[in-house]
């Protein structure tokens, strides 16, 4: 990752994740602001610049820092779901990326205060002490790419620890388990997957490691006994979809195995209004466009229904085909 400018928040100094940051990334140009955004949400800077280079910025989160996930988010349709954001944007660059469009630059925000995000999620749980409470990471960047870097998972893992009703979901494409092998693994907290099918991964997700390879950081995984999640999102239609499916799932079961797996969701490619004209800018050659999309009542960018619908219920099909159990199945945002 070829930096630029390294953006230090003056209210971010003091806090021990920035200095850390700083000392690893060790950048050639470090430049003190007052508030980030006043470079990164007011500068347009193309999607696709993040190819040559690009800024880091180490900030601290002002605003809602645990938000409440929309419907048909998570595994487990009684427990809770919040998800809470410890960064801004991706070092992958995936077609279907929701990224493109959502913030005005690709560039790279790590915040940094994260005491202050648990706090806010050990009162979440403390009100819901009946309930299950899920705090989701990586719905702005994925939740272990840079891991090694910002190294707050240990700060996190202890507060999950000690809150047996609060549960962590890390979801992740990388494959960088440096910070993973630094933890012991604990009955509240599993890192899920996105996979694609070996196929998809190629065409489409550009930079970020292979289906292979991330099957095997699951094996990893599983070996040093932490509990693992998958999501199959997005699913992207092609004539030979169903039979690309059963390929990688037939991989999942043979080096994975579904025992090890503790849920399963399958979503269809979708995208806002914006960040669709936004995609098909950018990679207007994509197959991904291939079929029509049409906006839908929640205003996202998808499949007819019924093609949609088609798609989920022929990967659950091949799912059990292969021994996975129904109930660890579910749709995602459908």
């Amino acid at each position: 990752m070829q930096i630029d400018t390294l953006y230090l928040e003056k209210g971010a100094r003091d806090y021990a994740a920035a200095a850390r940051i700083v000392e690893k990334l060790n950048p050639q140009k470090i430049e003190e602001i007052e508030d980030y955004q006043t470079i990164f949400s007011k500068r347009r800077t193309p999607y696709l610049s993040k190819r040559d280079t690009r800024n880091v910025f180490v900030a601290v989160k002002r605003g809602a820092l645990v938000k409440e996930a929309p419907a048909a988010y998570g595994y487990g349709s009684d427990d809770l779901h919040y998800y809470y954001i410890h960064a801004y944007n991706c070092v992958y660059e995936c077609e279907y990326c929701y990224l493109q469009g959502y913030f005005s630059s690709p560039d790279l925000v790590l915040f940094v205060n994260h005491d202050e995000i648990i706090r806010d999620m050990r009162a979440i749980a403390a009100a819901s002490a009946a309930q299950r409470v899920w705090f989701h990471a990586g719905e702005f960047s994925d939740s272990l790419a840079l891991s090694h870097i910002t190294a707050e998972l240990a700060d996190y893992w202890q507060f999950f620890s000690e809150t047996p009703n609060a549960y962590l979901e890390l979801r992740t494409k990388s494959i960088n388990l440096t910070a993973m092998r630094q933890l012991k693994p604990i009955n509240n907290a599993v890192v899920s997957f996105s996979l694609s099918t070996h196929t998809q991964a190629a065409r489409h997700d550009r930079d970020a490691p292979t289906a292979s390879q991330r099957l095997a950081a699951m094996q990893r995984l599983k070996e040093l006994g932490f509990r693992l999640g998958v999501h199959f999102d997005p699913l992207i239609y092609a004539p030979d979809f169903g039979s690309n499916f059963e390929a990688i799932v037939c991989d999942l079961s043979e080096r994975v195995g579904f025992a090890g797996i503790d849920y399963i969701s399958l979503g269809v490619v979708r995208f806002a209004k914006d960040v669709y004209r936004e995609a098909k800018e950018n990679y207007p050659a994509s197959d991904i466009f291939a079929r029509n999309f049409i906006q839908g009542t929640d205003h996202k960018m998808r499949y007819v229904r019924p093609l949609r619908l088609q798609m989920l219920e022929l990967g659950r099909e091949i799912l059990k085909k292969h021994g996975c159990p129904e109930d660890k199945i579910y749709f995602c945002m459908e």
